[in-house]
């Protein structure tokens, strides 16, 4: 629109003009923004701890993120340091089905533990691989689990990180 245009409009109009400018500048998206998480990357993320050895602990931390199950999904799916607990993750995700479940999910017991599905362990959906820091097992760990979880331990269900692609 050139200037002269903008001489024959009414005054009220430029102020309209001006604000409608305004805000389809102010919402649009950024130019860099970051892609959606991938179970691949998660799980990736979640393997570099088991190869190093990291142990289990509540009250310290490795590159930031608690060395507890919580503090190990929170550092997998790329959260703020030093990472959400089983209590505050519902606040992030949503709760998904069994037939559902993709590599980057998580089987969460909101008030105790929660784990990395990386895969299914056989054609039934009974076993599953994954990805946990276990206090009995000493650290990081990639083993197979019964679905839900082990008897005995609570109730376990799928949920899903809302960043995950």
């Amino acid at each position: 629109m050139s200037i002269d245009s903008c001489r024959r409009m009414p005054r009220r109009t430029l102020p309209l003009l001006a604000l409608a400018s305004a805000a389809s500048l102010t919402f649009a998206a950024p130019a860099s923004a970051a892609p959606a998480l991938t179970g691949a990357t998660a799980v990736a993320r979640a393997k570099v701890w088991v190869d190093r050895g990291i142990s289990y602990s509540q009250s310290t931390t490795y590159q930031g993120y608690r060395m507890d199950c919580s503090g190990y999904v929170s550092m997998a799916w790329g959260l703020t340091k030093p990472g959400y607990t089983t209590y505050t993750m519902p606040q992030i995700g949503t709760y998904i089905s069994k037939s559902s479940l993709r590599q980057g999910d998580a089987m969460l017991n909101s008030s105790s533990h929660v784990l990395l599905f990386d895969k299914w362990a056989d054609s039934a959906h009974s076993y599953y691989w994954a990805y946990e820091e276990s206090s009995s097992r000493g650290g990081a760990v990639y083993r197979k689990i019964p679905y839900p979880y082990w008897s005995g331990y609570g109730t376990y269900k799928p949920f899903r990180y809302k960043g995950m692609s």
